[in-house]
C-alpha cells in the first residue's frame, strides 16, 4: 500500500478538495491510502468524506515564518510515521520548508501540485506584497525541491515554476468530474425550476466561494445593469466565503435584492445547473475551474472573464469576455430565452476530464 500526505489548506468547501475528493472515490483504497495535513483538522472531520473513509488527519499547529524550528520538528515528526509520498497542494509560494524537509528525509516522492495563477487577498497592498514575495521564491524553485511538478492547467504552471522550468516536465492533472451526474435532464430542469419558482425567468448561475478571486461583485453589477433592460432575469449564486455580507449589501444598494438568491455551499450543485440558462465565471484568475467543466458538461453556455485560463473551454459552449461591464450586459442580454441544451458526456470524457480515467493517471504519478 501506497501511504500519500496531502498537504491541503484550511477552507474545505474549495478546488483543492473536490479535486482529492473525486479523485479518492474512484482509486483503489487498498493500493493507495491518503492521510491530510491541514490547519483546519475539525472542518475536515466535519466532512462526509471523512465519514465514509476515516482517512489520517492531521493538524499543522506551527507557522513556518514565526517560529521555522518549532514547524521542522512537526514536519519531521509526522513525515516520520511512514509516508511514501507527500503531495503539496498550493496556490501561490510562501516559502519551501515543508520540500526541503522532506526532500532531507529521502522521502520517494515529493508532489507539488499548482490550482491556481493568482493570490486570493482582497487588499491591494498586502496581495502585492505577498506576489513580491511569490516572485522571489519562484525565481529560486528548482528540481532540489520535488522529485514530480504537476499543475491542473499549463498556465497555473507557469504561474508557479517559471520559466527555468521545462514544461514538458509538468504534469497537467486535469481538474475532472463524474461526467454522469451533470448531464442534462429537461425533466429534472422543469421540476427543479418549478420547485425554486423560476418558471418564466432566464436564470443567470455562477458557483464558487463569495472572494476576490470569483470577482462576484462585478458579475452583480452587471446583472443590475442587464436587468432593468430585461426584468425576467434572475441570478442564483452557490458558495460560501468571507466577502458573503458585502455582496448581500451591494445587492440591496443596487435595487437587485429580490431578483437575486445567495445560497450557501451545495452538495449537489448538478441539479441547480439544470434550472440555470447561461453560467458566469468573471474570475480575476483561474487555475482551471472544475464548477466551468460541470457546466459544460451539463449543457450550458458559458462567459468566462478573458483572465481565465483558455484550456476551460473544453467544449464551444464557452465564451471569453473581457472585464468590461457593457460587454457582459450586453452578452447577457442577448441571449435566447430557448436555448437547445444537449449532452456532452463523450466530447467532456474525450478531452481528459472523466473521473475515472483521471484517476488512472494519478494512480500512475504514485507508482
Amino acid at each position: 500500500m501506497k501511504k500519500i500526505l496531502h498537504l491541503t489548506p484550511p477552507d474545505i468547501n474549495n478546488g483543492v478538495y473536490r479535486y482529492i475528493f473525486n479523485h479518492m472515490k474512484y482509486m483503489d483504497r487498498q493500493e493507495y491510502r491518503f492521510a491530510f495535513l491541514t490547519k483546519n483538522p475539525a472542518g475536515l472531520q466535519n466532512t462526509d468524506e471523512f465519514r465514509k473513509y476515516g482517512f489520517p488527519v492531521h493538524a499543522l499547529c506551527s507557522v513556518e515564518r514565526d517560529d521555522p524550528d518549532g514547524f521542522r520538528k512537526e514536519i519531521v515528526r509526522i513525515l516520520g510515521t511512514g509516508y511514501d509520498a507527500i503531495h503539496l497542494h498550493t496556490s501561490y509560494w510562501r516559502g519551501f520548508l515543508i520540500e526541503e524537509i522532506a526532500m532531507e528525509l529521502g522521502l520517494p516522492q515529493v508532489i507539488v501540485h499548482s490550482h491556481s495563477t493568482g493570490i486570493d487577498v482582497p487588499g491591494q497592498e498586502e496581495r502585492m506584497g505577498l506576489l513580491e514575495k511569490h516572485e522571489a521564491f519562484k525565481a529560486r524553485f528548482g528540481p532540489q525541491y520535488a522529485t514530480d511538478l504537476c499543475a491542473c492547467s499549463e498556465m497555473a504552471g507557469e504561474w508557479l515554476y517559471g520559466k527555468q522550468i521545462p514544461k514538458d516536465s509538468i504534469h497537467i492533472l486535469r481538474n475532472a468530474i463524474e461526467v454522469e451526474r451533470y448531464h442534462f435532464h429537461p425533466q429534472i430542469r422543469k421540476e427543479k425550476r418549478e420547485e425554486w419558482g423560476l418558471e418564466g425567468r432566464l436564470v443567470i448561475g455562477n458557483i464558487g466561494r463569495y472572494c476576490y478571486q470569483k470577482n462576484q461583485d462585478f458579475l452583480l453589477r452587471v446583472f443590475a445593469r442587464a436587468h432593468r433592460r430585461n426584468p425576467r432575469l434572475f441570478l442564483l449564486l452557490i458558495g460560501q466565503g468571507e466577502l458573503l455580507p458585502e455582496l448581500k449589501r451591494t445587492a440591496g444598494y443596487l435595487g437587485i435584492g429580490d431578483d437575486v438568491l445567495f445560497l450557501g455551499w451545495q452538495e449537489h450543485v448538478e441539479e441547480y445547473l439544470q434550472a440555470m440558462d447561461v453560467f458566469c465565471l468573471p474570475s480575476r484568475f483561474e487555475g482551471l475551474a472544475i464548477s466551468a467543466v460541470e457546466a459544460q458538461t451539463a449543457g450550458l453556455p458559458c462567459l468566462m472573464a478573458d483572465t481565465v485560463s483558455r484550456e476551460t473551454a473544453i467544449t464551444d459552449l464557452a465564451r471569453f469576455l473581457p472585464l468590461e461591464e457593457e460587454v457582459w450586459e450586453e452578452a447577457l442580454i442577448k441571449y435566447p430565452d430557448h436555448f437547445c441544451r444537449e449532452r456532452l458526456d463523450e466530447r467532456i470524457a474525450e478531452s481528459g476530464y472523466d473521473i475515472r480515467q483521471a484517476a488512472r493517471s494519478l494512480e500512475r504519478l504514485y507508482d
